[in-house]
């Protein structure tokens, strides 16, 4: 039986990945988790085989996560999951000990493939080959994005930020280029679902 640990920070997600795991012979999902901080308590109580762990979460990611890990349960395997996976940040992962880095809506053949080849093999890295995520957003923006999100009208964006407001214009431009989104409403939606914003 091969004992996992869940840390996300979005309560649906958790509870959907412990049904799915536990709908498959062989796993156990020891506890869950709902920030890197707190799995840092539970995880060396469970003691699990296998940690699956959101990268994005607040308080503290996925990486820092990690790092505290491999000090107090070396022996565990962690597995990162992106909702916006990029190249770097797998390359980061492997070198940090992280025993794979996969895309969020991997399906779940393949995550219990990952978990049972991770669980067995610790020179194993469990990755995908994954479509480049969009181009990370700039700093402004984030702030135009942020704002947007707080339900924020382009002039009161503009003033905010202390930019006119076709800078709003150009930047909202850019994020829906980038999310591949038809209107900001919809760029919204898709940045909390890849973990850029988060609620």
């Amino acid at each position: 039986m091969t004992s996992i640990v869940i840390v996300d920070d979005h309560p649906m997600v958790r509870e959907g990945l412990e049904a799915m795991l536990e709908s498959e012979d062989g796993f156990d999902v020891a506890a869950v988790a709902s920030n890197g901080e707190e799995a840092l308590t539970v995880v060396p109580k469970a003691r699990p085989d296998v940690v699956l762990s959101d990268v994005r979460m607040p308080r503290m990611d996925g990486f820092a996560m990690l790092e505290h890990l491999r000090r107090l349960v070396p022996e565990t395997r962690v597995v990162l999951l992106a909702g916006m996976p990029l190249k770097d940040e797998e390359a980061r992962a492997k070198a940090a000990g992280a025993s794979g880095y996969l895309p969020k809506d991997v399906n779940l053949d393949r995550l219990s493939e990952a978990i049972r080849r991770v669980a067995a093999d610790p020179a194993y890295f469990a990755h995908e080959e994954f479509q480049a995520a969009p181009s990370m957003l700039t700093a402004r923006e984030m702030d135009v994005l942020r704002l947007v999100a707080q339900g924020k009208q382009r002039e009161q964006i503009a003033a905010s930020l202390g930019i006119g407001p076709e800078s709003v214009k150009t930047h909202l431009k850019g994020i829906m280029n980038k999310l591949g989104c038809p209107n900001s409403t919809s760029a919204v939606g898709k940045a909390y679902e890849l973990g850029i914003l988060r609620a």
